[in-house]
């Protein structure tokens, strides 16, 4: 570390902990808004207002902070215009509060400016600042930004629940599920905290969250598990919902204020050192090989990517989970180990458009990573799926600072333009047969079985028939043309007559993972 980087620690430790605290007081400004809007000023009227003016005291705070800061205290500029960013958007609150105090505005969009305009994004700066003050101790980083993240989806789930007492929107069945992806997200970044803290930091969790208020929180995720419950679950005020879950995002405040103490002490004395590959969990050791084989980790060293992924986490998701929806910003990268990921977007009607279908080896909306832009799009795994994922900060850090990394990722992304393409081609301006034809032929080469005939459709065949924009009734009627050539159709497995059958749907992008390519009888449609 330099000596410059040496003085500018006192003030990014102190920038780290005052974010941290208009984080705290925006999320219980959010938390106070769904009482307060949600009852039409009947509940929480003085609380809001106190609330508020606590929001802006903090954000003098961090004003003052910069304001009174020089050259060379912040060792990146661009944290300094992240942070104006934010400064300049809690100014412009005074209009947002006023839409919420004369009820002049949706519910959803009072909550989701707290948490997309404001939270998520002074998040992500608290995860750079601390990239900086610990840089070699990367576990102790992504311990604490995984801490973020579960308090940050509690507080979702405080304001969205108060949202379900005052609306019986419990009942619908919709919303309960996204209350429970919004809990199991909670329980990831739990796992994923666990597995790095020290035992210190574990020590304090256990300590300070065994308490009957915790009890009682973990009893009202399971009434919404449980469809039968929810007349129990609504006969919970809305107030009492708020405190406890209140009780329980203060007591996960003190372990953040704990771990963000530690990334602030730094010992001169003390050697640190990248994390290795054996130091990681077993689940992700059991996928290096894979992960090593990803394009977006090619040409690394071993000992960037060690480095890189320490930050890592391994999830196994579920079939039917959502990993983040459209006009989300995404707080971590997502790339596909095995499974099926689609991305889609909904349609005026309520229906919905599949634009991608994504599978081991592709990252899910990697752009939105890179520009920290919202996401275009939401995804959703259709099949039981194992994900690699890593903070979202992280990513952008290791952007500017490792070129091959970098061109890995430019050179992903140029794929992804190219698929697109060839995609709207397909969709567009091929007949049903051609489209299905390629698309079986697509699945065949990926198919890692020695029976080079055999397919085996990854997912429902309504989802398919939507990738390839058509209705599952013409997808059936193309199938059984398919059938009338003498392929065999069960269920999900498709039996071609010979291993040559669909070849004449090839095109370029297929061709280079053909075996054929350029024999005697290849077709050459690919040219």
């Amino acid at each position: 570390m330099t000596n410059q980087q040496l003085d500018s620690l006192p003030k990014l430790s102190s920038t780290l902990k005052i974010l941290g605290n208009l984080a705290h007081q925006l999320q219980l400004e959010r938390g106070c808004t769904a009482l307060f809007l949600d009852s039409e000023g009947e509940l929480f009227n003085n609380e809001w207002h106190e609330q508020c003016q606590k929001s802006t005291d903090t954000a003098k705070e961090l004003k003052q902070q910069v304001f009174t800061s020089k050259l060379g205290d912040f060792p990146d500029s661009r944290i300094i215009k992240k942070i104006q960013g934010i400064l300049d958007d809690t100014d412009k609150l005074v209009t947002h509060r006023q839409f919420i105090k004369e009820f002049n505005i949706s519910f959803a969009r009072a909550i989701n400016h707290y948490t997309y305009t404001l939270i998520s994004r002074i998040l992500d700066i608290q995860v750079e600042i601390a990239l900086h003050l610990s840089k070699n101790d990367t576990s102790e980083v992504t311990t604490y930004s995984n801490l973020l993240q579960w308090k940050e989806r509690v507080g979702r789930e405080r304001a969205w629940g108060t949202h379900g007492f005052f609306s019986d929107i419990f009942r619908n069945r919709e919303f309960c599920e996204r209350m429970l992806t919004m809990i199991e997200e909670q329980n990831s970044y739990k796992r994923s905290f666990l597995s790095l803290a020290s035992d210190e930091s574990r020590e304090l969790l256990e300590r300070i969250t065994s308490s009957y208020s915790m009890l009682c929180v973990d009893e009202l995720h399971k009434m919404l598990e449980q469809p039968d419950n929810l007349q129990d679950l609504e006969a919970i005020s809305p107030i009492t919902w708020f405190m406890l879950l209140t009780s329980k995002i203060e007591r996960l405040k003190i372990v953040e204020t704990s771990l963000a103490t530690s990334i602030c002490t730094t010992k001169s004395d003390k050697l640190k050192t990248p994390l290795s590959f054996s130091a990681k969990s077993e689940q992700l050791k059991k996928h290096l090989p894979l992960i090593q084989a990803l394009p977006a980790f090619a040409k690394l060293q071993d000992e960037e990517l060690s480095s890189l992924l320490s930050y890592a986490d391994i999830r196994e998701v579920e079939k039917g989970k959502l990993l983040f929806l459209q006009s989300e910003p995404l707080s971590r990268m997502y790339l596909i180990l095995s499974g099926w990921v689609k991305l889609f977007k909904g349609t005026e009607t309520g229906e919905e458009a599949v634009l991608q279908m994504l599978c081991a080896g592709d990252s899910i909306m990697e752009a939105s990573v890179f520009l920290d832009i919202p996401s275009a799009a939401s995804a959703q795994c259709v099949e039981d799926s194992i994900l690699l994922s890593l903070p979202a900060p992280v990513v952008r850090q290791v952007l500017k600072e490792n070129s091959a990394f970098a061109l890995n990722m430019v050179g992903s992304l140029s794929m992804r333009s190219q698929n697109l393409i060839q995609q709207i081609e397909h969709s567009r301006l091929r007949k049903a047969s051609e489209r299905v034809g390629w698309f079986l032929l697509k699945l065949g080469l990926n198919e890692s079985s020695e029976n080079a005939t055999c397919i085996q459709l990854p997912y429902d065949k309504s989802l398919i028939a939507s990738y390839l924009d058509m209705t599952p009734e013409t997808f059936s009627r193309t199938l059984k043309k398919f059938k009338d050539r003498g392929f065999r159709i069960e269920n999900n497995i498709i039996t071609q007559p010979d291993p040559k059958a669909l070849c004449a749907y090839c095109d370029q992008s297929l061709a280079n993972a053909c075996k054929y390519r350029d024999g005697d009888d290849c077709p050459g449609t690919y040219l």
